[in-house]
């Protein structure tokens, strides 16, 4: 995928906003703020992937299925979006306005596994 078709550096806030809600995406703002996400990584469809801290660590994978965002956690959520997700989102678009590198996490990562 390359930078110009990655459909995470068009999302905005009221796209997060849409997905979930305004204070789901305000908590999540402050999990990336706080550096809660590590060892982000690229899943081989195009997806992020990232361990957030919180009460524990939690594996957390975001992904675009046909136009619409999709997440999973170990966290359970309720719903499809939680904190983690979009802590995630927002640490991914940060990579992308910095143009750091995120590497592509290997088929065997512990967090594939887990969710």
């Amino acid at each position: 995928m390359t930078l110009s078709d990655n459909p995470f550096k068009e999302l905005t806030w009221v796209d997060l906003m849409l997905w979930t809600n305004k204070r789901t995406v305000a908590a999540g703002k402050t999990f990336f703020q706080t550096k809660k996400v590590r060892q982000l990584a690229m899943t081989r469809t195009g997806g992020i992937l990232a361990w957030v801290d919180a009460e524990e660590p939690f594996a957390t994978r975001v992904e675009y299925n046909e136009g619409d965002l999709i997440a999973e956690c170990t966290c359970q959520p309720l719903g499809n979006a939680c904190i983690h997700a979009i802590a995630v989102i927002i640490e991914y678009i940060a990579h992308l306005k910095k143009q750091l590198d995120v590497p592509v996490a290997p088929p065997n990562d512990e967090r594939f596994y887990l969710l």
